[in-house]
């Protein structure tokens, strides 16, 4: 079989690479060894209770620009919701309910009045935390490259920021955004974040979510695809690149088939890359420094009750084992009677290793603790998903181990959330990858004499193929 490009991997960024070469009028192949599409965005059909489930709850913000149209593109937008403007309740144990939102003040004065009601902080703390915030503001992360080379917990202790503000806010959002302890965080990445997301522009901020299944989204890609002359295949992983004398010609599927390309794209994580690439290539130093690129674990805990013990779409908690609480039966329009509640724990280096049902009661517990009608409400079901390796760790001197698309061998791209877009391990960053990805491919095809000329003998010979 022969294809204009290959791309390997079908998660985000390889589904926003192969819709962007089929919009440029090639036709690529895109292989996933998985029966589904997704990568770790995905859903599934939970078979012991017959309830769709997540396998983590994936949130995006209105900054998050590619990703939104990425999904105009697929035109399932309105499988989605984006608040107008940034509202998220928070709970602590000691202090009680507060909600960090945005209003309709120019930036970042658009956050100061809400802030200033923020409880889990004294009013002297939060005067210390916005001139933190007003440093950020303002500073050019393109002229600070050494902010790379610090953890943003030494940035926020070198600008007054204690221990107290630190666990009471700042963490809050870089947990959340950033898969890590301010401490393991690149102080880059975490500057980027909050001026992006928080301090530049006011509809940043507002949190976005799907209003169905994740994987429900990411089929829409197949159909995208496939119109336009692509093929898209699932449940055949790549057991090895294929390179010869410098320019890659294809892949060896795990089935013993082989699929020619003038190009393909790894749209896979860098430790599965590294086990598709020819072992004379993996000790090379372009691709051994993927090895020294760490994963921080997510978890999720499921959780359905008999009856509605939460009102709202979402609540983040402080002071609680609980993170993030989301009312997956309003979020989804499920009626009846049962409300399904998704637990979600970022950096979940202590909860990755506890036995699933003593997670679930750990759990069980906190949401009694915050919301009265779970006392007197039964959990029919749970279900606990660990993903240990569900980001790259964000930490300092990472900027150094992220690739470009690019690589040394002709014809090799690269993408994924943990290559090089300067944004965190994300949606929005998988896309952009896969975007850059392909542009990357197109340039040196549409520049290259050898590539147009190859490109231009399979059509002539090809003729139909099917997987």
């Amino acid at each position: 079989m022969r294809s204009d490009v290959l791309v390997i991997g079908g998660g985000l960024a390889g589904l926003a690479a192969a819709c962007e070469l089929a919009d440029a009028g090639l036709r690529p192949t895109l292989v996933e060894k998985r029966p589904f599409l997704g990568g770790r965005a995905y859903s599934f059909m939970d078979r012991r209770h017959g309830w769709m489930v997540d396998n983590g709850q994936h949130v995006f913000l209105a900054c998050c620009t590619e990703y939104v149209r990425f999904l105009k593109r697929l035109r399932v937008q309105d499988k989605t919701k984006l608040q107008p403007r940034l509202y998220l309740p928070v709970m602590d144990k000691l202090t009680g309910r507060s909600v960090l939102r945005a209003l309709r003040a120019p930036p970042p004065l658009h956050l100061v009045v809400p802030f200033l009601r923020f409880r889990p902080l004294s009013m002297g703390e939060k005067l210390v935390a916005m001139y933190a915030l007003w440093r950020l503001h303002t500073l050019d992360r393109a002229r600070h490259w050494d902010l790379d080379g610090i953890s943003f917990g030494e940035w926020l202790r070198a600008h007054g920021q204690g221990r107290h503000i630190i666990q009471n806010f700042w963490d809050l959002i870089v947990r959340a955004t950033l898969n890590e302890e301010v401490d393991r965080v690149s102080a880059d990445l975490a500057v980027m974040v909050f001026q992006e997301g928080l301090l530049w522009r006011r509809e940043t901020s507002a949190i976005g979510y799907a209003r169905v299944g994740l994987s429900e989204l990411a089929e829409a890609a197949r159909g995208y695809l496939e119109t336009k002359g692509g093929v898209v295949v699932t449940d055949r992983g790549v057991r090895e690149v294929v390179v010869r004398h410098g320019q890659v010609v294809g892949a060896a599927l795990e089935d013993g088939q082989y699929v020619g390309a003038v190009a393909v794209i790894c749209a896979v994580p860098p430790d599965a890359l590294l086990s598709i690439l020819p072992p004379s290539l993996q000790d090379e130093p372009f691709f051994a420094r993927f090895r020294r690129i760490e994963f921080s674990p997510i978890v999720n805990v499921h959780l359905w009750y008999e009856g509605p013990v939460m009102k709202g779409e979402m609540v983040a908690f402080l002071n609680s084992p609980m993170q993030w609480a989301f009312n997956k039966s309003r979020m989804w329009g499920l009626e009846g009677p049962v409300q399904y509640v998704d637990i979600s724990l970022s950096a979940a280096h202590q909860w990755v290793h506890w036995p699933g049902r003593q997670l679930q009661e750990v759990m069980v517990k906190e949401m009694m603790a915050f919301f009265p009608r779970a006392r007197a409400t039964n959990v029919m079901a749970a279900l606990v998903i660990k993903q240990p390796k569900a980001t790259f760790t964000p930490r300092p001197g990472i900027r150094a181990l992220r690739p470009g698309p690019h690589t040394p061998v002709r014809g090799l791209f690269l993408a994924g959330d943990w290559t090089a877009t300067d944004w965190p391990a994300t949606m929005e960053s998988a896309v952009r990858s896969g975007l850059q990805a392909a542009h990357a491919c197109l340039a040196a095809m549409r520049g290259e004499v050898g590539y147009t000329a190859e490109l231009q003998e399979q059509r002539k010979t090809r003729g139909t193929y099917r997987l």
